[in-house]
């Protein structure tokens, strides 16, 4: 996001994970020297975890190396064509920022299970996210792209959703 808005060189403390992009788990922070000796010695949550084990360190690593080669370029490109594929093919509105997790506000809990529901029997998993993850009133289906989903299979979700969403 800080580099989307060319505000990279003014975060002072960066956090990220390495679940979601790049398929691991565990997260970083990157800051001063600084704010990271004062992490070290006076954050509890960290001073009482357990380090990752070797082979997540190494599965990030490598993770990285595909995110900065000329091939992560390419499933990011393709990761972003999806995306709009979905945006565009779904006729209510959503967040206009192009993320490949895409809310779908439909507020009650009920109707958010039988949603999601109705779309698992159509071989699409797309999760209902209820109270206590999001305010009472505002449950939601997470729909969650990938650069992998291929054109068929976006216009067979999209297909779905308007079976399941008949005014989307």
């Amino acid at each position: 996001m800080a580099a989307h808005w060319g505000l990279g060189q003014r975060i002072e403390v960066q956090m990220g994970t390495l679940s979601k992009a790049l398929g691991g788990s565990g997260g970083f922070i990157t800051s001063s020297r600084a704010l990271i000796d004062l992490l070290i010695n006076r954050a509890r949550s960290f001073i009482f975890s357990t380090a990752p084990p070797p082979a997540i360190a190494a599965g990030a690593s490598a993770a990285l190396g595909i995110v900065q080669s000329a091939e992560g370029e390419r499933l990011r490109d393709d990761l972003r064509q999806n995306i709009d594929c979905v945006r565009h093919g779904l006729r209510f509105s959503i967040d206009a920022l192009p993320s490949p997790i895409i809310p779908l506000i439909i507020g009650d809990e009920s109707a958010a299970l039988e949603a999601a529901k109705q779309l698992q029997q159509d071989c699409f998993l797309v999760p209902a996210i209820r109270f206590p993850s999001v305010s009472r009133g505002s449950a939601r289906l997470r729909l969650t792209l990938s650069a992998r989903h291929s054109s068929a299979q976006l216009a067979a979700l999209i297909s779905s959703l308007h079976r399941v969403f008949p005014g989307s």
